[in-house]
């Protein structure tokens, strides 16, 4: 069956699994989409097969969601599909019980307009609802559309949101609360194990981290439980890192729990991938911005992008016809077994002419043919060394004139794929975009994603052709390097925050963490040090 189970810890991290998870039901309801053309995909790797509390069947993700208390938003660990009482959702009775007070979150209007529709029925969803979605997201669950197995969610129990007396926001808080919780309600034991073993052959996991807060320190104590009992099986890890997060942590603190995470979650990975949030600084220099518009400081739309990237980046182990396996996909890019860092980037939208591949070839420029956005903020001006890569170009018409002259041009840019550590797809089907998804893509883009001759009128974009490029090489030392200069300006003897407890951090595990990240440095070395900040 080639099973992945998917773990997504902390708000960003559950802003890119709700995108994430909504695309896949879209492949299952593609409205006026061609569903022929997304036969390409086994959708077993990632869901499962089971039975409602009234025995109807069910098709359900494969996955583990982990959050503080109070970050589920409106979500119910139970719902239509599997019935019970959800023990996270309070009542507290006031007088004798005579009033209550309802603990409960609300739905917002998107989630009220998809109740209507199912009740009544309905495929015609509200427009306003939708237009709305901007300002009434003020969590991932609003406009989550997706119903998951109970076991799927997962309440940290010890740490509330936004809790100004006990805040989630150091690494090593992240590392005592994994160790309590599980004293508290043994996920690992009861979750964890209900989605393995019902695997017949399970190919890896992946999991979506945020690691600028304590959820650094919580994954590295469920990674080192994982690898107790896998010891060898893949696992690929994004460390999801907001941009704008020093506006809600100390800088001082951001820049640690990163560093944290980067050496300890890469140890316990088959293969860590730090993913920073896209500014509009990253979408200006990748040459993307006359295609896309958003709103940096809003994980709605961020968070957006990124999933569109995992998702495709995601699709050579999902593939019913001649897929690589993720041990395959890691061997690419580690095949040294030092070089577990890699960097993603995407062109999104991949830019292609409405009027074809000919048209693409002759009108457009090298720099519109080659806009790739780098989830880094730190990259460098001038091309280095590639050790391996995976590319996989979506959304490419079988039926356009000229698609090989097209293909030769679009992947002159990559290793040739006569490369040992190289694996490229050419796939047909473009990324579906559910109406979840918000309105990024401006007038010059069209409803299938391809890049108008026009800009007049705006088009509601359906789906939207993408490139992934996952790569090893040495892209990822000016980041490592930067960890190092942050790292400089910290005194041991000042973090008493992180020494605190029986999770603290040690001088010896302080000094460790400056010596690993020495060592990836070492790893990446390239003669080009012409750094620039994004």
């Amino acid at each position: 069956m080639r099973e992945i189970i998917t773990l997504q810890l902390g708000s960003l991290a559950n802003h890119v699994g709700t995108h994430f998870w909504n695309t896949q039901e879209e492949y299952f309801n593609c409205g006026n989409l061609d569903n022929t053309q997304f036969d390409e995909i086994n959708h077993n790797v990632l869901y499962r097969q089971g039975e409602s509390s009234s025995g109807d069947l069910t098709y359900t993700p494969r996955t583990l969601i982990y959050d503080l208390k109070g970050g589920f938003g409106s979500l119910q660990k139970y719902n239509k599909l599997y019935g019970g009482v959800d023990t996270n959702v309070q009542d507290v009775s006031w007088e004798q019980g005579i009033n209550k007070v309802d603990r409960s979150i609300k739905s917002n209007r998107y989630q009220q307009e998809l109740d209507r529709i199912e009740s009544e029925n309905d495929p015609n969803m509200d427009l306003d609802v939708l237009h709305q979605l901007d300002e009434s997201v003020n969590n991932w669950s609003d406009y989550n559309r997706i119903y998951y197995h109970p076991r799927s969610i997962n309440h940290i129990t010890t740490h509330q949101m936004d809790n100004d007396l006990t805040p989630f926001d150091k690494y090593t808080i992240g590392r005592q609360a994994y160790t309590d919780n599980e004293k508290e309600v043994d996920i690992f034991e009861e979750n964890f194990r209900f989605f393995v073993e019902e695997c017949d052959n399970i190919q890896g996991f992946q999991i979506m981290t945020d690691v600028d807060d304590a959820f650094g320190g919580f994954t590295e104590g469920l990674l080192n439980d994982i690898r107790d009992e896998f010891a060898k099986t893949s696992i690929l890890t994004y460390g999801l890192c907001d941009s704008y997060a020093q506006y809600r942590i100390n800088k001082q603190k951001v820049a640690l729990n990163r560093a944290l995470s980067i050496t300890r979650l890469t140890n316990l990975s088959s293969i860590y991938i730090p993913i920073y949030s896209p500014t509009e600084a990253t979408i200006r220099h990748c040459g993307l911005s006359a295609y896309v518009r958003f709103n940096a400081f809003l994980k709605y739309h961020t968070s957006a992008i990124i999933a569109a990237a995992v998702e495709t980046n995601s699709l050579p182990y999902r593939l019913k016809n001649n897929p690589i396996s993720m041990a395959d996909t890691i061997s690419k890019l580690n095949w040294t077994n030092n070089s577990r860092l890699a960097t993603l980037s995407v062109s999104f939208p991949l830019p292609l002419s409405e009027k074809g591949y000919s048209d693409t070839l002759e009108n457009f420029t090298e720099k519109q043919l080659n806009s790739t956005l780098t989830f880094l903020n730190q990259t460098t001006n001038k091309s280095v060394d590639v050790y391996g890569e995976v590319v996989v170009a979506r959304g490419l018409p079988s039926n356009w004139n000229h698609q090989s002259e097209y293909l030769e041009k679009l992947y002159s840019n990559f290793k040739d794929h006569n490369y040992p550590l190289q694996s490229r797809f050419s796939l047909e089907n473009p990324l579906p975009l559910p109406d979840s998804f918000p309105r990024l893509f401006t007038a010059n883009v069209n409803q299938d994603g391809y890049i108008k001759s026009s800009s007049i009128g705006q088009d509601t974009v359906r789906s939207v052709p993408i490139l992934t490029h996952l790569e090893s090489g040495a892209k990822l030392k000016p980041i490592i390097d930067h960890h190092l200069k942050e790292l400089d300006e910290i005194n041991y003897n000042n973090c008493y925050e992180y020494i605190q407890g029986s999770s603290g951090l040690s001088r010896e595990d302080f000094l460790e963490m400056k010596e690993m990240l020495y060592s990836l440095s070492d790893s990446y070395k390239t003669d080009d040090r012409d750094e620039m900040n994004l």
